[in-house]
C-alpha cells in the first residue's frame, strides 16, 4: 500500500478518521486553486440501504469538490450532510467524521482540524462578502415585519412586490412572512403528482400553493418557519453567477444566526445547514432587472406530518418537473431555545443595523393588488395544477 508521504508527493493528500469502534473513514482529495479537487471518500464503514452505497459516496465527493480547502469542519460536515439523502444513514461514519479526515488531507495541524471560526460563509469569506454587499448600503431599503396571511396571498405579494420596485413604486425592500395557516409550497416548475401527497394534504386541512420562483418543496406553519423575501436590483449582485448571488443573499442571516451560537453555514447551491442537516433553503426569481430572492428557515418541524404529505424520496409519479432534494431537516431549536419570534426579530435587527433602512408596510393598494391575483392566479387550480 503507498504510505501518506509518497502520495502526498503526487498531488493527492490522504487523511483518515476512526470511530470508537475502530471503524476506518478515508478520504483522498486535491487542492487546486484553493479548493477540494478529485474528491473520494470510503472506508469499512457502511451506508444503509446498501443500494444507496454509490450514490451517497459520489454525492458526497460531488459536494465538497469546489469548496474552499481552509473550510473548518462544520462547514465541511455541513456539505457533507446536504449530500446524504433523506432516508439514507451512515454507519460506522458521521459527517463530522468525513469532515475531519478532509481536515487531515488539507492540514496535518491537529489544531486547524476542530476550530470553527466562522471566517467563510461558504465559499465566500466575511471580508468577501462585506465587499460584495458594499453597494447594498448605499440602497433606501424598506424594511417590512412579520404580519400574518394566508399563503396565497403571501406568494401574490412577491410578484406585486417585485414589479413595484421594478417600476420604481417601491425602494428596494426586505420582507418578512408569517404564515397564517400550515401549507405546502411548491416550486414553479414542480410536478404537483410528484411532490405531493394530495390525499393526505387534503385530510389534513392543508393548502398548496405554486410559487413563482424555482427550488423545492416547503411544508411550512405558522411557528415553525421563518421566512423573508428580497426584492433588489440585479445591479446589486452585478459581476455575480446566479449560483454565487444564492449566498451573497442569504450570507447576513448565516452571520446573524452564528451570532446567536448557531453552526450555520452557506453549501451551494442554495441551502444554509449545519452539521446535522438543512435548516433553510433560498430560490429566486428575476424580471424587469429585479431579483427576488426568498429564503425559507425552519424553526421547528413535525417531521412525521411533513412526511405524510410530501413524497420526497418516494418514487417518481410523473416524467417531468424539478424534483425537491432528499435532504434532512435541522430545525433551529435544535440548536437554540430562543423564541421564533425572538429569532425573528434578531435577524431583522441585524439586517437593518448592516445595510440600514426604514421600517415599512404593505401598502392598501399592494395588498389589493396581491388579492387580485389570488383570485385570477395564485388561489386557482390551473395555476396550482399547471405542472400536475
Amino acid at each position: 500500500m503507498t504510505s501518506d508521504d509518497s502520495i502526498e508527493s503526487l498531488g493527492v493528500r490522504h487523511g483518515e478518521w476512526t470511530n470508537p469502534d475502530g471503524i476506518l473513514t478515508q478520504v483522498t482529495l486535491e487542492i487546486q486553486d484553493g479548493v477540494l479537487a478529485d474528491v473520494r471518500v470510503g472506508g469499512t464503514f457502511t451506508v444503509s440501504p446498501a443500494s444507496a452505497t454509490e450514490p451517497t459516496l459520489q454525492a458526497i465527493a460531488e459536494g465538497l469538490t469546489g469548496a474552499p480547502s481552509d473550510m473548518p469542519v462544520a462547514a465541511v460536515a455541513a456539505r457533507v450532510r446536504a449530500a446524504v439523502a433523506f432516508g439514507v444513514d451512515l454507519l460506522g461514519t458521521t459527517p463530522e467524521g468525513i469532515a475531519a479526515a478532509v481536515r487531515r488531507a488539507v492540514d496535518r495541524s491537529a489544531e486547524h482540524h476542530t476550530r470553527s471560526d466562522g471566517r467563510r460563509v461558504g465559499a465566500f469569506s466575511t471580508t468577501e462578502i462585506d465587499h460584495l454587499t458594499a453597494r447594498w448600503k448605499e440602497l433606501p431599503w424598506r424594511l417590512i415585519p412579520e404580519a400574518a396571511l394566508p399563503p396565497s396571498l403571501n406568494v401574490a405579494l412577491d410578484e406585486v412586490l417585485v414589479d413595484r420596485v421594478a417600476s420604481g413604486l417601491r425602494a428596494p425592500t426586505l420582507r418578512f412572512w408569517q404564515w397564517s395557516t400550515p401549507a405546502i409550497v411548491i416550486g414553479r416548475t414542480q410536478s404537483l403528482a410528484n411532490e405531493v401527497d394530495r390525499a393526505a394534504a387534503t385530510a389534513a386541512g392543508l393548502e398548496i400553493v405554486r410559487r413563482m420562483t424555482g427550488g423545492g418543496t416547503m411544508f411550512v406553519e405558522p411557528r415553525g418557519a421563518l421566512t423573508y423575501s428580497l426584492y433588489l436590483p440585479e445591479s446589486a449582485v452585478q459581476g455575480l453567477t446566479i449560483r454565487q448571488s444564492y449566498e451573497v443573499c442569504d450570507a447576513w442571516v448565516v452571520l446573524a444566526l452564528r451570532a446567536i451560537g448557531v453552526d450555520a453555514h452557506y453549501v451551494d447551491v442554495n441551502d444554509i445547514a449545519c452539521a446535522d442537516g438543512k435548516i433553510g433553503g433560498a430560490a429566486q426569481a428575476r424580471r424587469k432587472g429585479i431579483v427576488l430572492h426568498h429564503t425559507t428557515l425552519a424553526y421547528e418541524m413535525n417531521e412525521s406530518d411533513m412526511a405524510s404529505v410530501l413524497r420526497v424520496g418516494r418514487e417518481k409519479i410523473r416524467y417531468r418537473g424539478t424534483r425537491s432534494a432528499a435532504k434532512r431537516v435541522s430545525p433551529l431549536v435544535r440548536q437554540t431555545s430562543l423564541p421564533r419570534e425572538a429569532i425573528a426579530n434578531h435577524l431583522y435587527g441585524w439586517f437593518r443595523s448592516t445595510y440600514g433602512g426604514e421600517v415599512d408596510v404593505v401598502t392598501e393598494d399592494e395588498m389589493a393588488a396581491a388579492e387580485q391575483l389570488v383570485n385570477t392566479k395564485y388561489g386557482t387550480e390551473a395555476w396550482t395544477n399547471e405542472f400536475e
